[in-house]
């Protein structure tokens, strides 16, 4: 069973029993978009946070990814939590990483899955402003079927439907997220990340291509590289039942060693 709570204007899931597992959403979407992973809940405790801004968060100000990340380690505080494992989905890869900066301590282990540690200057604000445009150009509905048929590598109906049901893009947050994303750079602190790092990527990702997820990896030697085959920018749909095995092994493997 899942129980809706709010700490401040942080809405979250908290699901199961078990060593905590934070899944933070990526850019416009929504904690229920981590849906098909809802069954690790039988062996982990799932905090699924609304990032500010998103879901049912109501709240605009202050959007950054560096606050994103202090309004989680906030409500792991009023949780309780000490220690947990986290996995990013895009730009929740980057608030995981910002996590790590601020407080390396809470961090068990982490999944950095189709996101990236930088972007160029130039190519990310020319990525973004021509979201912008084409964001500014559309309605919500069209702007959401772009995106979802974006994400993905097979454009299927039932798959840009179940797709777009991840989203709700809400114009200011969603810019503001964007700018914020791709200021950030995480390159310099990767070699000295001590938490075992399991990253994720996926063959046919449009929106987050491998150039960007191998870059993480050769700035982490000692982390483990997935890349899915087949699959877009939504593993968490596309290849869901390999990506909740990837999970599961993965937090399983280092749930003892650092108890």
């Amino acid at each position: 069973m899942s129980l809706v709570k709010e700490v401040y204007t942080i809405h979250y899931l908290d699901i199961g029993q078990g060593e905590p597992v934070v899944l933070i959403h990526g850019l416009g979407s929504i904690k229920e978009s981590w849906e098909n992973q809802y069954e690790l809940s039988s062996n982990y405790r799932l905090i699924i946070p609304d990032l500010r801004g998103h879901g049912e968060s109501q709240e605009y100000n202050n959007i950054s990814i560096s606050v994103f990340a202090q309004d989680i380690l906030s409500l792991l505080a009023k949780l309780g939590i000490k220690k947990a494992h986290f996995c990013g989905l895009s730009m929740g890869g980057l608030v995981v990483q910002e996590i790590y900066c601020q407080n390396n301590q809470i961090v068990r282990s982490m999944v950095l899955s189709n996101t990236f540690s930088y972007a160029p200057t130039c190519l990310g604000q020319l990525t973004v402003m021509k979201g912008a445009r084409n964001l500014h150009s559309s309605t919500s509905d069209e702007y959401t079927t772009y995106t979802a048929e974006k994400c993905l590598y097979r454009k299927e109906t039932n798959l840009i439907d179940a797709a777009k049901k991840m989203f709700l893009i809400k114009k200011t947050p969603y810019l503001a997220s964007s700018f914020s994303a791709i200021k950030s750079n995480y390159l310099p602190i990767l070699p000295f990340v001590k938490a075992p790092t399991l990253i994720i990527g996926g063959q046919y990702d449009e929106v987050n291509p491998l150039f960007s997820v191998l870059q993480t990896k050769w700035f982490m030697p000692r982390a483990e590289l997935v890349i899915l085959g087949n699959c877009g920018h939504l593993p968490i749909l596309e290849k869901k039942n390999e990506y909740n095995h990837l999970l599961h092994r993965f937090f399983h493997k280092y749930q003892e060693s650092f108890l």
